[in-house]
């Protein structure tokens, strides 16, 4: 009786490792790590008129003028309720090459007060090469440390859904609550999906839901202030933006007010949680 129940214990145990085993290849091991992103595909990136960020790319072009509008609107309010720029920093976490740095400089942001900090050394000596008058880091969003400088805006732009497990997402949002004043803002624009945890194989980033993204952040100290979906992902498949390729722009601008779908993009507005 004590070898078949010794049996019985043994062959379920089996049967939970596997079911783990099996549960960890889909949830958790779809998605590329960030790191090999980085070295894969950022690292290497030599013509950057191929690159869907850069500006001279349809792509590129079409959502930067949407979104470079709503950043504008965001601008004008943080102004109203900040007062002068001239003292304000700015650090971008995940900044590429320094281009949302560069928005905010053009609206009245100091220089001297822009930070970046990228994982990709490639895009940092880019950035250091392109606006020598900025400060830029090679770091990793989840331990970056800069001598405990606070920063009156943290901005953060399709990041956070490189990153493939809930606790390392939480511990890059604290650390991003850490560099934060206490009345300051953190900004996170991120792409939208249906579940960040159901990433298809293989990709390199996978978005969030809006609950998903508030459940983070709130996990990690913050409150949402704002929220403002842009673009669309049409019948919850096809996002707007890679659209351009095929039509007008104007033409998918009217597409996004008419097709059904949920938010392409999404932007947050978060403060410290003062409770």
């Amino acid at each position: 009786m004590a070898n078949i129940c010794e049996n019985n214990s043994l062959i379920i145990k089996q049967i939970l490792i596997q079911g783990f085993e099996i549960l960890n290849n889909y949830y958790f091991r779809r998605m590329k790590e960030y790191q090999d992103v980085v070295t894969d595909r950022f690292n290497n990136e030599e013509d950057l008129n191929d690159s869907i960020y850069s500006p001279n790319h349809p792509i590129g072009k079409y959502s930067r003028k949407y979104l470079f509008t709503g950043l504008s609107v965001f601008v004008d309010w943080f102004i109203n309720k900040q007062g002068s720029l001239k003292d304000k920093k700015v650090l971008d976490v995940g900044c590429g090459s320094g281009e949302i740095l560069s928005f905010f400089a053009a609206r009245g942001f100091l220089p001297e007060n822009l930070q970046g900090i990228d994982l990709s050394d490639t895009r940092i000596q880019r950035a250091l090469k392109q606006y020598p008058n900025f400060n830029f880091k090679c770091g990793d969003a989840l331990n970056f440390h800069l001598d405990d400088e606070k920063f009156d805006l943290i901005t953060s732009f399709d990041l956070f859904s490189h990153m493939k497990f809930e606790q390392e997402i939480i511990t890059g949002l604290k650390n991003v609550n850490h560099h934060l004043q206490e009345d300051g803002l953190f900004l996170w624009y991120d792409i939208f999906s249906k579940d960040h945890y159901s990433a298809p194989e293989n990709s390199d980033s996978w978005g969030f839901n809006k609950r998903q993204m508030i459940n983070l952040a709130q996990k990690a100290g913050f409150e949402l202030v704002y929220y403002r979906p842009f673009f669309k992902l049409f019948f919850n498949k096809y996002h707007s933006v890679y659209q351009v390729k095929r039509f007008p722009p104007i033409m998918v601008r009217i597409m996004e007010k008419i097709l059904p779908g949920s938010p392409g993009n999404m932007l947050m507005i978060l403060r410290k949680n003062k409770y």
